[in-house]
Protein backbone atom coordinates (compact mmCIF):
# COMPACT_ATOMS: atom_id res chain seq x y z
CA UNK A 1 0.00 0.00 0.00
CA UNK A 2 1.14 3.66 -0.94
CA UNK A 3 -1.21 5.26 1.44
CA UNK A 4 -2.24 3.05 4.29
CA UNK A 5 -5.32 4.89 5.41
CA UNK A 6 -6.72 5.43 2.34
CA UNK A 7 -6.48 2.06 0.83
CA UNK A 8 -7.01 -0.38 3.59
CA UNK A 9 -11.16 -0.10 3.53
CA UNK A 10 -10.64 -1.75 -0.59
CA UNK A 11 -8.42 -4.35 0.92
CA UNK A 12 -10.54 -5.44 3.70
CA UNK A 13 -13.68 -4.95 1.65
CA UNK A 14 -11.48 -8.03 -1.15
CA UNK A 15 -10.88 -10.48 1.64
CA UNK A 16 -14.17 -10.42 3.70
CA UNK A 17 -16.25 -9.80 0.14
CA UNK A 18 -14.22 -11.48 -2.59
CA UNK A 19 -16.57 -12.72 -5.14
CA UNK A 20 -14.31 -15.48 -5.90
CA UNK A 21 -11.44 -17.13 -4.28
CA UNK A 22 -8.81 -16.19 -7.27
CA UNK A 23 -9.73 -12.59 -6.18
CA UNK A 24 -9.31 -13.30 -2.61
CA UNK A 25 -6.20 -14.63 -2.91
CA UNK A 26 -4.87 -11.80 -4.92
CA UNK A 27 -5.70 -9.29 -2.51
CA UNK A 28 -3.97 -11.40 -0.43
CA UNK A 29 -0.78 -11.43 -1.49
CA UNK A 30 -0.81 -8.20 -2.80
CA UNK A 31 -1.04 -6.52 0.78
CA UNK A 32 0.26 -8.87 2.99
CA UNK A 33 3.74 -9.88 3.66
CA UNK A 34 4.90 -13.84 3.16
CA UNK A 35 5.66 -13.83 6.45
CA UNK A 36 2.40 -12.68 7.87
CA UNK A 37 0.85 -13.93 10.80
CA UNK A 38 -2.83 -13.73 12.09
CA UNK A 39 -4.17 -13.42 15.74
CA UNK A 40 -7.75 -13.97 16.25
CA UNK A 41 -9.87 -15.15 19.46
CA UNK A 42 -10.75 -18.71 17.62
CA UNK A 43 -7.54 -19.33 15.72
CA UNK A 44 -3.92 -17.88 14.95
CA UNK A 45 -1.38 -18.23 12.54
CA UNK A 46 2.39 -17.83 13.66
CA UNK A 47 4.93 -16.25 11.42
CA UNK A 48 6.89 -18.46 9.35
CA UNK A 49 8.79 -17.95 5.67
CA UNK A 50 4.74 -19.09 3.94
CA UNK A 51 2.64 -18.17 6.74
CA UNK A 52 0.80 -15.63 4.13
CA UNK A 53 -0.24 -18.58 1.65
CA UNK A 54 -0.28 -21.51 3.92
CA UNK A 55 -2.04 -20.05 7.37
CA UNK A 56 -3.45 -16.90 6.54
CA UNK A 57 -5.32 -17.38 3.29
CA UNK A 58 -7.10 -21.08 4.19
CA UNK A 59 -8.12 -18.74 6.92
CA UNK A 60 -10.13 -16.30 4.87
CA UNK A 61 -11.10 -19.14 2.30
CA UNK A 62 -12.96 -21.14 4.90
CA UNK A 63 -14.34 -17.80 6.61
CA UNK A 64 -15.76 -17.44 2.51
CA UNK A 65 -16.83 -20.83 2.21
CA UNK A 66 -18.83 -21.13 5.49
CA UNK A 67 -20.55 -17.67 5.03
CA UNK A 68 -21.02 -15.00 2.75
CA UNK A 69 -19.63 -12.10 4.84
CA UNK A 70 -19.97 -8.51 4.81
CA UNK A 71 -17.95 -5.87 6.45
CA UNK A 72 -18.64 -2.15 7.15
CA UNK A 73 -15.52 -0.38 8.00
CA UNK A 74 -16.66 2.24 10.37
CA UNK A 75 -13.17 4.30 10.63
CA UNK A 76 -9.54 4.19 10.11
CA UNK A 77 -6.85 5.17 12.30
CA UNK A 78 -3.00 5.40 11.03
CA UNK A 79 0.08 5.50 13.81
CA UNK A 80 2.70 6.29 11.52
CA UNK A 81 5.25 6.27 14.73
CA UNK A 82 5.00 2.75 15.09
CA UNK A 83 3.40 1.03 11.50
CA UNK A 84 0.07 0.52 12.83
CA UNK A 85 -3.39 0.42 11.08
CA UNK A 86 -6.63 0.85 13.49
CA UNK A 87 -9.39 -0.21 11.63
CA UNK A 88 -13.42 -0.04 13.21
CA UNK A 89 -15.19 -2.22 11.75
CA UNK A 90 -18.94 -4.17 11.62
CA UNK A 91 -18.66 -7.50 10.48
CA UNK A 92 -22.35 -9.92 9.50
CA UNK A 93 -21.79 -13.58 8.95
CA UNK A 94 -24.40 -15.50 6.75
CA UNK A 95 -23.90 -19.00 6.40
CA UNK A 96 -23.80 -20.34 2.30
CA UNK A 97 -24.29 -23.52 3.93
CA UNK A 98 -28.20 -24.71 3.74
CA UNK A 99 -27.92 -26.86 7.17
CA UNK A 100 -26.61 -23.71 8.72
CA UNK A 101 -29.30 -21.39 6.76
CA UNK A 102 -31.09 -21.44 10.23
CA UNK A 103 -28.07 -19.92 12.49
CA UNK A 104 -28.49 -16.24 12.41
CA UNK A 105 -25.29 -14.22 13.68
CA UNK A 106 -25.32 -11.25 15.34
CA UNK A 107 -23.55 -8.09 13.35
CA UNK A 108 -20.15 -8.47 15.50
CA UNK A 109 -18.06 -4.87 16.17
CA UNK A 110 -14.79 -5.23 16.10
CA UNK A 111 -11.21 -4.29 16.13
CA UNK A 112 -8.59 -5.10 13.94
CA UNK A 113 -5.13 -3.78 14.49
CA UNK A 114 -2.52 -3.98 11.46
CA UNK A 115 1.24 -4.43 11.83
CA UNK A 116 2.87 -2.94 8.38
CA UNK A 117 6.40 -2.80 7.36
CA UNK A 118 7.66 -1.33 4.55
CA UNK A 119 9.04 -3.49 1.47
CA UNK A 120 12.03 -3.01 -0.35
CA UNK A 121 9.74 -0.95 -2.95
CA UNK A 122 8.59 1.35 -0.45
CA UNK A 123 5.14 0.28 -0.23
CA UNK A 124 3.52 -1.12 3.13
CA UNK A 125 2.71 -4.62 3.80
CA UNK A 126 0.69 -6.58 6.43
CA UNK A 127 3.03 -8.15 8.85
CA UNK A 128 0.17 -9.07 11.28
CA UNK A 129 -3.20 -8.90 11.68
CA UNK A 130 -5.01 -9.39 15.02
CA UNK A 131 -8.98 -9.26 15.48
CA UNK A 132 -10.79 -8.05 18.85
CA UNK A 133 -14.04 -8.36 19.14
CA UNK A 134 -15.92 -7.73 22.71
CA UNK A 135 -16.00 -10.67 24.70
CA UNK A 136 -19.78 -11.63 25.08
CA UNK A 137 -19.59 -11.74 20.99
CA UNK A 138 -18.10 -15.09 19.88
CA UNK A 139 -19.92 -16.80 22.64
CA UNK A 140 -22.72 -15.73 21.81
CA UNK A 141 -22.60 -16.79 18.36
CA UNK A 142 -22.13 -20.88 19.72
CA UNK A 143 -24.46 -20.46 22.07
CA UNK A 144 -28.40 -18.09 21.76
CA UNK A 145 -28.52 -15.97 24.49
CA UNK A 146 -25.30 -16.65 26.09
CA UNK A 147 -23.96 -12.95 25.06
CA UNK A 148 -26.91 -11.69 27.01
CA UNK A 149 -26.26 -13.62 30.24
CA UNK A 150 -22.23 -12.32 29.75
CA UNK A 151 -23.41 -8.65 29.47
CA UNK A 152 -25.42 -8.94 32.68
CA UNK A 153 -22.42 -10.41 34.55
CA UNK A 154 -20.36 -7.27 33.14
CA UNK A 155 -23.07 -4.90 34.08
CA UNK A 156 -23.27 -6.52 37.65
CA UNK A 157 -19.34 -6.40 38.20
CA UNK A 158 -19.74 -3.37 37.06
CA UNK A 159 -22.25 -2.37 39.43
CA UNK A 160 -20.19 -4.47 42.17
CA UNK A 161 -16.86 -2.26 41.79
CA UNK A 162 -18.94 0.82 42.38
CA UNK A 163 -20.23 -1.27 45.36
CA UNK A 164 -16.76 -1.78 46.44
CA UNK A 165 -15.23 1.85 45.86
CA UNK A 166 -18.21 3.23 48.05
CA UNK A 167 -17.04 0.91 50.90
CA UNK A 168 -13.39 1.50 50.58
CA UNK A 169 -13.93 4.99 49.44
CA UNK A 170 -15.90 6.80 51.36
CA UNK A 171 -16.44 4.51 54.30
CA UNK A 172 -13.06 3.73 55.26
CA UNK A 173 -11.38 6.78 53.82
CA UNK A 174 -9.34 5.23 51.89
CA UNK A 175 -8.22 6.19 48.14
CA UNK A 176 -10.89 8.82 48.60
CA UNK A 177 -10.63 11.64 46.12
CA UNK A 178 -13.24 13.54 48.11
CA UNK A 179 -10.80 13.25 51.35
CA UNK A 180 -8.43 15.62 52.65
CA UNK A 181 -5.91 12.84 53.79
CA UNK A 182 -5.47 9.36 52.24
CA UNK A 183 -4.59 6.76 55.26
CA UNK A 184 -1.63 4.42 53.29
CA UNK A 185 -1.09 0.79 53.39
CA UNK A 186 1.18 1.64 56.72
CA UNK A 187 -1.03 3.68 58.48
CA UNK A 188 0.47 7.02 57.88
CA UNK A 189 -1.63 9.78 56.01
CA UNK A 190 -0.25 10.58 52.85
CA UNK A 191 -1.26 14.85 51.98
CA UNK A 192 -3.36 15.00 48.98
CA UNK A 193 -1.87 17.03 45.79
Amino acid sequence: MQDPAREVKNVVKGLIEAPTAAAQSKVLKTYFAPDASFDHPLCAVASSPNSRDGGVLPIYQWLRCMFTPHIDVHSVALDKDNNKLYIDATQTLVPSISLLAAIRAPACRLIVVLFLQRGADGRFYIKRQEDYYEPQVLPGLIFPGLSTLIQIVKLIIGFNCWVLTFIIGYTLGWWNPNGSSLATSNGRKAVRA
